[in-house]
């Protein structure tokens, strides 16, 4: 339970710029609501702790049938490890949706589904690197709207995919995993994929990153 603490904590701090973001724009009916803003101007890469600092962990939507996402459990495998320890780096591209428009659960999980990720317990979606008997986390995908999850109920108006290094793999495999998957939920969702500015990704955003994780496996040695 710790372990899902520390994790939604994670969640919570880097999700606090996009939410932001989120929230000095007209937000349309029925969408949740949006979380405070942070301190005008602040630019520092915000640290673990905030918005889901009171939180307990949420249960998943236990209703069964066909609208109940595929599940996975910490501790279903032996070997399975979820939750990150201390990053070194925290990685995060967001997926915006356009205009007044927003992403409802259906959409998101036919997404999530199609872009091979996986529905957690904590009602979060995540890729994985399986790897013989163990599940080692590559990154997780979150509502960019308070509280940060995914329910039947949802209607968001963006996504954060949230990677941090060291990982189960390279940083470069790890980005080269990231990005294609939220390029695909972009594309599924007709959302707008960005980088942790919100600005757009371009060529050259793109290749500026991919040098950023070469270096990081340099600094750090890493062999997958």
């Amino acid at each position: 339970m710790n372990e899902l603490r520390l994790v939604l904590l994670l969640i919570g701090a880097l999700v606090i710029g996009g939410i932001y973001y989120f929230g000095t724009r007209k937000k349309p009916p029925a969408a949740n609501e949006v979380a405070d803003s942070t301190a005008e101007g602040q630019k520092k890469e915000p640290r673990v702790g905030g918005l889901f600092g009171q939180r307990k962990s949420s249960p998943a939507a236990t209703e069964p049938g066909s609208d109940q996402p595929r599940q996975v459990e910490k501790g279903d495998r032996s070997g399975v490890s979820i939750y990150p320890p201390q990053p070194e780096k925290i990685v995060t591209l967001y997926i915006h949706a356009q205009g007044d428009k927003t992403f409802g659960w259906h959409a998101i999980k036919a997404a999530a589904e199609q872009a091979g990720l996986d529905y957690g317990k904590d009602n979060l979606y995540y890729r994985f690197r399986d790897n013989g008997s163990s599940k080692d986390m590559l990154f997780l995908v979150a509502n960019m709207l308070k509280p940060g999850i995914f329910t039947p109920d949802t209607q968001t108006r963006g996504l954060v995919l949230v990677m941090t290094l060291p990982g189960p793999v390279s940083a470069l495999d790890s980005w080269e995993t990231l990005l294609p998957v939220g390029q695909r939920l972009a594309e599924l969702l007709g959302g707008t994929l960005t980088d942790e500015h919100h600005n757009p990704m371009s060529r050259q955003q793109i290749a500026f990153i991919r040098e950023e994780m070469r270096e990081f496996d340099r600094t750090h040695a890493v062999t997958d």
